[in-house]
């Protein structure tokens, strides 16, 4: 007999303990006493008779509860034919457009569920999510409770292949509840008549999203002689309104409005500063997510960094930094940056990572290879290689492969290390976390990198990186965007904290990791506006019948009820020798 979890059957071992416990429990005596006679005195003797187990009737019933019990946690089942029910599989828009509908939606899905006992959920975000695979209906009633819209247009075409795929060549049905507002990717009337077929049954339920709104739909910030300017494009999509602002931020409170007529666009402005700043539009309208956008400003300080080597491209390149002050000695603690360029293996260098420290490892020599390194240097590779970027990270628009490179150090990843481009396979240019610092290697020998117009861009944004100063485009995103993490962080997000290594900008609001903070923005006319949606052939499932299939037919239910008898029995066994 198969089971489910078969660790459970441990649980067996508890008979010993029963079979122990008779064995020693003592047996009552019979003593002779009359009125004229002392009570004699004598002890009852526990005795161990075998045959006392073979004649108890609650030993042999206890025996079973425990034994049925143990059985019935492990899950047994046989594979039998049977009948099983057509797998329903809902689409859900999680689009910021559905807020004005999400209510209705939720409803419409609980009304589904009831009918079937294989439900798998999927999620249309940007980038459709499986939040339920082939679960019961609490599951599924647990999964539609605990959803909201986000602030994103989905891909609902992404979401119906992906739902096809969960079905396999069994095939089912797919609900696809949406507004059809807007979307991202295919037409869905379109994938739908490519993927529905026989096996596979898709029906639209328009939940009818309406409403005035009124929101924020484009953003910038501009950076000007170390000030930061932001400006915001605000769009009324319903009746001519006054729309009070308020902008919240390091500088401070302030509040103003504006009168924008209907289907009118307002531009305002603000000076914004080091830290969150936040301008809300204070109405009550059908969609919240737009209502509100976060703008980060780096905080802009002086960095002192300690270039060791010759003179060269990189010393060039970090002398043309803004706020990036450049020494060639002194103390390694006094620095927010340590450049190695020559053959140094220092053992103050160790102390001064674990503290810390950040430090950039581009030594030329083949046979040093310092235990701070992400890698362990082997030698030398003359011969030219494409560069493959694999971690961008802070090099996300450096195009390597545009570079000229023609040798390299050889070398082989440390664990934990991040290769970020490598050649041939080889890392040349890799980081990891040591202690509380972080070490950079370079192991390009021969290149022309340095030539390019790129390559003070790459040392100015490496820098601002490895001293946790993020340029402010990098740090103001749009939602809907992916950030490639390079490794596992804990990343504090507008909804809760998650850990991952692939980042989804699916929220508005404000996002922390690896000393890192950046915000993310809806800027989404399409998904602002509530209407001009595409009206949708809305269909229907047909009734079919269950097919005859090999299922798995769980036999728990009925041992539990076994057991109940059980206990029953015993109970009336207990009660009769009371009564005696």
């Amino acid at each position: 007999m198969p089971f489910t979890n078969s660790l459970a059957l441990l649980g067996l071992l508890s008979i010993v303990p029963l079979i122990i416990l008779y064995m020693i429990r003592p047996k009552p005596r019979d003593l002779p006493f009359s009125s004229t006679a002392f009570i004699v005195e004598e002890e009852a003797k526990p005795t161990a008779s075998i045959n006392r187990l073979v004649t108890d009737r609650l030993f042999w019933i206890q025996l079973l509860v425990i034994a049925l019990l143990a059985i019935s946690a492990a899950g047994p089942f046989v594979v039998a034919k049977g009948t099983q029910s057509d797998h329903l599989v809902i689409v859900m828009d999680l689009s910021a457009s559905m807020e004005a509908s999400f209510g209705d939606a939720r409803s419409t899905a609980s009304q589904y569920v009831s009918g079937y006992d294989r439900i798998s959920i999927i999620l249309a975000e940007n980038v459709p999510i499986v939040a339920l695979r082939e679960g019961n209906r609490p599951q599924a009633e647990g999964v539609l409770a605990s959803i909201q819209p986000r602030a994103v247009s989905a891909d609902l075409s992404a979401g119906m292949n992906m739902a096809k795929g969960l079905m396999g060549a069994e095939g089912g049905k797919i609900l696809v509840i949406s507004d059809f507002i807007s979307w991202s990717g295919d037409n869905p009337e379109v994938t739908r008549n490519l993927i529905e077929d026989g096996d596979v049954e898709i029906a639209f339920v328009d939940t009818g999203g309406s409403g005035e709104n009124v929101g924020i739909v484009n953003g910038w910030i501009v950076e000007s002689s170390g000030s930061f300017n932001y400006s915001c494009l605000i769009r009324n999509f319903g009746r001519t309104r006054v729309v009070p602002i308020e902008i919240k931020g390091p500088g401070g409170t302030s509040t103003t409005a504006r009168t924008i007529n209907s289907g009118g666009d307002s531009y305002f402005s603000f000076d914004a500063f080091s830290g969150v700043n936040t301008i809300s539009l204070k109405v009550d309208d059908a969609i919240s997510a737009d209502n509100i956008a976060y703008i980060y400003v780096p905080e802009e300080r002086p960095r002192k960094v300690l270039y060791q080597g010759d003179e060269g491209p990189a010393l060039a390149a970090l002398k043309s930094l803004p706020q990036v002050s450049t020494f060639r000695s002194g103390d390694y603690r006094n620095f927010d940056l340590v450049v190695i360029a020559n053959d140094l293996d220092d053992g103050e260098l160790n102390r001064y990572i674990y503290g810390g420290g950040r430090v950039v490892y581009m030594s030329k020599n083949a046979t040093l290879s310092p235990d701070y390194l992400p890698v362990r240097v082997t030698g030398e590779v003359n011969e030219s290689s494409p560069l493959w970027v694999r971690n961008p990270g802070f090099a996300e628009d450096i195009h390597f492969d545009e570079i000229g490179i023609f040798g390299y150090l050889n070398a082989i990843p440390r664990a934990d290390s991040v290769t970020m481009v490598e050649a041939n396979g080889v890392p040349v240019m890799s980081y990891w976390r040591l202690g509380s610092g972080t070490v950079l290697y370079i192991g390009l020998t021969e290149t022309d990198f340095y030539q390019r117009p790129e390559y003070p861009v790459f040392w100015y944004k490496m820098v601002n990186w490895l001293t946790e100063v993020p340029d402010a485009s990098e740090s103001n995103r749009r939602t809907g965007e992916i950030l490639r993490l390079g490794e596992v962080a804990n990343v504090n997000a507008p909804g809760g904290r998650i850990s991952t290594d692939t980042l989804l900008l699916d929220r508005a609001g404000v996002y922390t990791f690896q000393g890192q903070t950046l915000v993310a923005n809806m800027y989404n006319a399409r998904e602002s506006e509530l209407k001009g949606g595409e009206s949708m052939t809305q269909g229907g499932f047909t009734a079919r019948e269950a097919s005859q299939k090999l299922v798995e037919k769980e036999l728990s239910p009925w041992l539990i009820l076994l057991v109940a008898a059980l206990i029953g029995l015993e109970m009336a066994i207990i009660w009769r020798r009371q009564e005696a």
